[in-house]
């Protein structure tokens, strides 16, 4: 059974409140990012790997799940403010800061930013520009995720069902993926579910994405870092969001990061506990 967290609610972060869960009383303090469409709760694997020896703490980005929406401000930089005054609100000492695609890239930029605020950095599948250039050029996988904001669905039944048809998915569904897809939407009287995630703020999101800037953060970064990609495609070979040419161009400039190619996991699984290996090679990592 998934480990029940021991905190679950609120916290105002100077003028947004942020929804947050938290699994473990003791220990460094780890604070987990998400990506473009998701929501905390789908770092439930890594709680229950770290949560015995840190406290793990997951937050909904402005914009998704039951954090504040606000109807515009949504930007990598303003992404980054956010979790610090995060850090501030719940009193941290220099957390362990671990994103996974958008997340990655807030996580990079934070680094860079505010690098006293952190003790180690890890990044998980992103890290580098995004390997196409507009809507057009995106993913097929990643405008399937855009896809499902905003649209209403009969049942929660008709919408798993929609997700589990998805190749990079259905192979490997488990507990964590159902529970991540459990806070992933909100039900209505009639039983019918739309996404929480504020689809308005997700575009403006990949307006501002330039502002992101992650070639110009690596040589900025202190901590030391790990990054972990992904190497299995999604509907293709050659669809992963971070290339390897591009893993090994972040490796080698930042001046102390440690680098694990997963060539068995795809963008989502590296983090839903298909496989261990992401959890041990993160784990050899924050371990003093």
């Amino acid at each position: 059974m998934p480990v029940e967290p021991l905190k679950n609610g609120l916290v105002a972060c100077d003028e947004i409140t942020l929804h947050y869960v938290e699994w473990g009383k003791e220990g460094t303090p780890i604070i987990c990012l998400h990506g473009l469409t998701a929501n905390a709760y789908c770092f439930q694997a890594f709680a229950d790997a770290f949560s015995s020896n840190h406290r793990v703490i997951a937050y909904d980005l402005r914009g998704r799940g039951d954090s504040d929406k606000p109807p515009t401000g949504y930007s990598v930089p303003i992404h980054a403010q956010d979790l610090a005054a995060f850090i501030d609100a719940l009193q941290l000492e220099q957390p362990i800061i671990i994103g996974h695609s958008l997340g990655a890239l807030i996580a990079l930029y934070f680094a860079a930013h505010y690098p006293d605020k952190l003790s180690k950095l890890v990044l998980i599948d992103a890290g580098a520009p995004l390997p196409w250039s507009g809507q057009d050029d995106m993913p097929t996988w990643l405008n399937a995720a855009i896809a499902r904001l905003g649209v209403t669905l009969p049942s929660y039944q008709d919408y798993l069902a929609r997700l589990q048809q998805a190749p990079y998915l259905a192979p490997y569904w488990n507990q964590y993926i159902d529970l991540y897809f459990e806070h992933d939407v909100r039900i209505e009287q009639d039983g019918s579910v739309i996404s929480k995630a504020f689809a308005h703020g997700i575009l403006e999101e990949g307006l501002n994405y330039p502002q992101a800037q992650p070639e110009a953060q690596w040589e900025q970064i202190q901590a030391p870092t790990l990054l972990l990609r992904a190497g299995q495609g999604l509907f293709g070979e050659n669809d992963q969001l971070l290339s390897q040419e591009d893993a090994e161009r972040i490796h080698h400039t930042i001046a102390n990061c440690a680098y694990r190619d997963l060539p068995n996991l795809n963008h989502y699984t590296v983090i839903f506990g298909v496989d261990p290996a992401p959890a041990r090679e993160i784990q050899s990592f924050i371990e003093p």
